[in-house]
């Protein structure tokens, strides 16, 4: 009977959505390339192996910590062995080492599966909407798939689940908090249990206190208001409790915990080399490249408001109530990474899902749904071609040239997101861009797409940096280029005999 209840289309999403995605998790490895990962892990691991849910770091909250401690635990508990250290060698930005690698699987999959989660909640708040607006059965059901599968294709949202990084358990928050929020509209059971989860979630995952702002806007637009303020009260228990059980140094050193939230605050505004400047138009461009139908469905949403009514209605202006004020909190940063937008997309899959059939009059709604399914799908592409970008082959290659023709103990400097090189062979020089040193001696130097490729190819925005760079490459030539993934360059002094070699895509 609890099999006959799946919907079909529900089970087609989930099955893509993970399809598109376990096969990421072991990408790389043992390598670990993402700057934020090995940090995140190394933290995990130690408070598992003091015994404690405080991280006493409190750059993120800690959820994600927590779920590195559980699965720790559960590792151990099985006679499993993860070692505190050896689990996560950190050699520079970007450059880490894993000798554990079931266990960084494990981690990740935990990650695809809020992922996943994510966009079956996509689904269910549209799908219910929808049904509740007495729309028919096939269009409720279609449109709420297409929401959920621009989710579940989108290339940024796949790669995100892939990393041990609280972006991921974000956009499940945010999934969570609207279809509480919408379950709040309908006068629903257990709204305010689902609200309080998904806004301490969302606190506990990455401080995002927009969630909030959704919940409240459901329970102003909400038919039954004799318990509005009991109803708030117990959202904000709720969320305060699931905060200080993910955060719990929020309780024992919360001036601790305002200052590392003050000072993410600053770096975000203050400036990160490489990647600051043109917000806006930054994270529009991520946006459209990544699902272009999410962009045109928030200006059909926009008219929507105007042309509909009852509960529909309320659930745009409440989707609305977290996608502006959130998109205008990333755009008036300085610093824009396109990962910031993984808890903005469900709540703009919503908008789509509920805003398209809506608007659309029933005589039209057969060629509207070719063309939103067709553009539901464009991400696909792109999403299947996601592996050989995260596996970086190229730094394989780059680390077995450098084992060939450089000998041991020898200086090789290495700039962020590198190579992993055996620090027991090479005196390794580690260099967050290579322009910061341009004085550097090594028997290699080895330069990166994600750190040098980030000024050579922006030198009108980047005129320093480009020229130190042109200044250091003049000391050196290139002796090989890899290109199976980002680009790796290796370079060696003036004068020295390796052939230079021009890597396989």
């Amino acid at each position: 009977m609890a099999l006959r209840r799946i919907d079909p289309l529900a089970a087609a999403v989930a099955a893509l959505a993970l399809a598109l995605r376990v096969p990421l998790v072991m990408a790389a490895l043992p390598g670990v390339g993402n700057s934020d990962e090995p940090l995140n892990i190394s933290v995990g691991l130690r408070m598992a192996s003091d015994g404690t849910l405080d991280a006493h770091a409190y750059r993120y909250p800690g959820f994600l910590y927590e779920v590195i401690v559980g699965m720790t635990t559960a590792f151990r508990a099985v006679g499993i062995h993860v070692p505190a250290h050896g689990a996560m060698r950190i050699e520079n930005l970007g450059v880490a080492h894993t000798d554990s690698r079931a266990f960084i699987v494990a981690i990740r999959l935990v990650g695809v599966a809020a992922s996943v989660a994510t966009c079956l909640l996509v689904w269910a708040v549209v799908r219910e909407v929808l049904k509740a607006s007495e729309l028919s059965e096939r269009w409720s059901r279609g449109a709420a798939a297409v929401a959920a599968i621009t989710v579940a294709v989108s290339p940024l949202a796949a790669a995100n689940s892939a990393y041990a990084t609280p972006d991921v358990y974000a956009g499940l928050a945010v999934a969570l908090t609207l279809y509480g929020a919408t379950r709040v509209l309908r006068g629903a059971r257990y709204a305010e249990l689902l609200c309080g989860l998904g806004v301490g979630i969302a606190l506990g995952a990455k401080y995002l206190a927009a969630a909030v702002l959704p919940v409240l806007v459901a329970y102003v637009l909400s038919p039954e208001r004799r318990r509005r303020v009991i109803s708030i009260a117990g959202v904000a228990a709720v969320a305060a409790a699931v905060f200080a059980l993910t955060t719990p140094g929020i309780i024992m050193h919360p001036i601790s915990v305002l200052d590392g939230l003050r000072a993410e605050a600053v770096h975000y505004q203050g400036g990160h080399v490489g990647a600051q400047g043109g917000a806006p138009g930054y994270y529009l461009s991520a946006l459209f490249r990544d699902q272009p139908l999410l962009l045109d469905a928030v200006a059909v949403a926009g008219v929507a408001i105007f042309r509909t009514a009852g509960l529909i209605r309320r659930t745009l202006i409440v989707a609305f109530a977290y996608a502006i004020p959130q998109f205008v909190l990333l755009a008036v940063m300085t610093v824009r990474f396109d990962r910031n937008l993984v808890p903005l997309t469900p709540a703009l899959a919503v908008l789509a899902g509920v805003a398209v059939p809506a608007v659309f009059p029933q005589t039209r709604r057969r060629a509207v749904a070719a063309i939103t399914v067709a553009a539901a799908f464009l991400p696909l592409a792109s999403a299947v071609r996601l592996y050989p970008q995260l596996d970086e082959h190229s730094r394989v290659q780059a680390a077995a040239w450098v084992a060939r023709h450089v000998p041991g103990h020898e200086p090789v400097a290495v700039e962020s997101y590198g190579p992993w090189l055996d620090p027991a062979r090479y005196h390794l020089v580690p260099l967050t861009f290579a322009a910061d040193k341009p004085a550097v001696q090594a028997r290699a130097l080895i330069l990166t797409e994600h750190a040098a490729g980030r000024f050579l190819s922006d030198a009108a925005h980047h005129p320093h940096e480009a020229a130190a760079y042109r200044a250091l490459m003049s000391r050196y030539r290139l002796a090989a280029r890899f290109t199976a993934g980002s680009w790796i360059a290796v370079y060696v002094p003036r004068g020295t005999s390796e052939p230079v070699r021009q890597g396989p895509r």
